[in-house]
C-alpha cells in the first residue's frame, strides 16, 4: 500500500469503522497489524487512532486493545466539546447547596421503533425509563429523563434511581468508558412545566448524554432539562 500519514490512516480508518469493516469484534487490529498493513511509524498509527479517540469514534481500554464505541446517526451527533461538567453533585459540593432527588417514575419497558429513533438503543431491548427531579436549595431546577440498557444494568431499583446511579455502577464493576454529550436550548413541554420550577420561562436547557461501556456498547441515554440562568456546562467526560 505504500507508507501513509497519520491522516490518511485515520480516514482510513474512520471509513471502516463507519461502513462495519470492524464491528463483528468491536475492536481494531493491534497497532503492529496498523503499522504493517499501512507501511507506518508507530507515532502515525497512534496518532491517528489518538483522533479517532476524541472524535468518540473508539476507546482505548488497558489489555483488551482499541474498542469501537457503538454508532449510529443518533450517537455521531454527540461529537461536541462539553468537557468537564459543573454538575450539581459538583456544585453542592463547592457551594454546600441542599441537593435532593425525588423519583417521578421508575419502570421497564421494551424499545419501539420510536423510542430506538430517539435514543440509538435497539427494537426490542429492554430499558429502565426513569425521571428523576433534582431539587436544589428547595428550587425545582433539573429534570432527568433517563433510560439505560437494562440487560446491561440489571441490579437497578427506584431506590438506587433515588441516591446515586452512576456510583452504584461504580460498585458493581460497570465500566464507564466515554460519555458523548450535547447541550442544546429547547421549549419547554407539559412535563417541564409541570416539574421544573421555570416561572415566567417557556424555555429549558437539555444535556443529552450517551454512555458507553468498556466494551463499546451503548448502556444509558439521558436527557437533563434544566431550568435557565442556574448551572455552567463545559465538555465531554472520558475515563
Amino acid at each position: 500500500m505504500g507508507s501513509q500519514t497519520f491522516n490518511e490512516i485515520y480516514h482510513i480508518l474512520r471509513e471502516r469503522i463507519l461502513t462495519g469493516k470492524y464491528s463483528v469484534k468491536m475492536r481494531l487490529p493491534i497497532e503492529d497489524a496498523l503499522i504493517a498493513e499501512f507501511d507506518s511509524s508507530r507515532y502515525a498509527v497512534r496518532k491517528a487512532i489518538a483522533k479517532l479517540a476524541k472524535e468518540g469514534l473508539v476507546y482505548s481500554v488497558k489489555g483488551r486493545g482499541v474498542v469501537l464505541l457503538e454508532h449510529s446517526p443518533q450517537t455521531q451527533q454527540f461529537n461536541l466539546a462539553l468537557n468537564n461538567l459543573n454538575g450539581l453533585q459538583s456544585l453542592n459540593a463547592e457551594r454546600h447547596l441542599d441537593y435532593q432527588t425525588e423519583v417521578v417514575a421508575f419502570h421497564q419497558q421494551i424499545v419501539d421503533q420510536a423510542l430506538s429513533e430517539h435514543t440509538a438503543f435497539e427494537v426490542g431491548i429492554p430499558v429502565y425509563a426513569i425521571q428523576r427531579v433534582r431539587i436544589v436549595d428547595g428550587i425545582r431546577a433539573v429534570l432527568d429523563i433517563n433510560y439505560f440498557n437494562a440487560q446491561r444494568t440489571p441490579t437497578l431499583t427506584a431506590a438506587i434511581a433515588k441516591r446515586s446511579i452512576y456510583q452504584h455502577f461504580k460498585k458493581n464493576g460497570l465500566k464507564i468508558a466515554v460519555v458523548k454529550r450535547m447541550l442544546r436550548v429547547e421549549t419547554a413541554t407539559e412535563l417541564d412545566q409541570a416539574q421544573l420550577a421555570l416561572d415566567d420561562n417557556n424555555c429549558i436547557g437539555n444535556m443529552i448524554s450517551i454512555a458507553f461501556n468498556d466494551e463499546g456498547r451503548q448502556f444509558e441515554y439521558t436527557e437533563s432539562h434544566f431550568i435557565p440562568n442556574k448551572f455552567n456546562f463545559n465538555e465531554l467526560i472520558r475515563n
